[in-house]
């Protein structure tokens, strides 16, 4: 449950924490904590106001750790367009120490797409939404083609990666390891069960947006 907050609780080199009122979303994400505040004003654009989603890393992260998180970012951006929020990914130093901070185009989730258990539910919603079951017929296809010529798996494990909005438009809302790497199963002696949990979560996911979206279709033929 969201949580209102007077500030941040550390020192961030990029944000004046000490005068951002925030709302605390989730502690719960890999390795980050997740905020947001509406109505941000950046220092060169003080006419325009944001909604701004900032998620703070919480563990060690260097130079080409940031590298990587906005390479595979912004790799999912061209080939996702709208699904993927804009995002500016930040070295700075959080408590005195080098990280990272991701701030985010703000989306509320309205609908989690992801959760076999609502199929019920999503079938015919999604039925009468064209425009999102082509967003969601472009990410299932980009995901198998990213796991076939890249082996990396998109993340479907965290909570409410894949939503609708309250637009009823579909959003993919994780920003820190957005992949996991699948051939880590084989190239080590012993991988980490919890790597492995996670793949075959976000590989049972991916099979349940299939049969979500055909059957969206199916029934959205039988109603036009």
């Amino acid at each position: 449950m969201a949580k209102e907050d007077a500030r941040i609780p550390a020192e961030i080199g990029c944000l004046d924490t000490d005068n951002l009122r925030v709302t605390l979303i989730s502690t719960v994400g890999a390795h980050c904590d997740v905020w947001q505040t509406a109505g941000y004003h950046f220092e060169r654009e003080k006419n325009r106001a944001f909604d701004m989603v900032i998620k703070r890393h919480t563990l060690s992260c260097n130079s080409l750790d940031v590298k990587i998180y906005r390479r595979d970012y912004g790799m999912l951006k061209k080939q996702l367009h709208d699904i993927i929020p804009e995002a500016i990914f930040v070295r700075t130093r959080i408590d005195g120490e080098e990280n990272m901070l991701v701030l985010a185009q703000a989306f509320t989730p309205w609908f989690n797409l992801a959760n076999p258990a609502i199929a019920e539910d999503a079938i015919p919603l999604m039925a009468k939404l064209h425009k999102a079951r082509l967003q969601l017929g472009l990410f299932i296809q980009t995901a198998k083609e990213i796991r076939t010529n890249q082996q990396k798996v998109i993340d479907l494990y965290g909570l409410d990666n894949l939503v609708l909005d309250r637009n009823k438009e579909v959003r993919y809302l994780d920003s820190f390891e957005v992949f996991f790497h699948e051939d880590l199963l084989y190239m080590i002696d012993d991988p980490c069960e919890d790597l492995r949990e996670k793949i075959d979560v976000s590989v049972k996911r991916l099979a349940y947006l299939e049969f979500l979206l055909a059957s969206a279709n199916e029934l959205a033929a039988t109603l036009s």
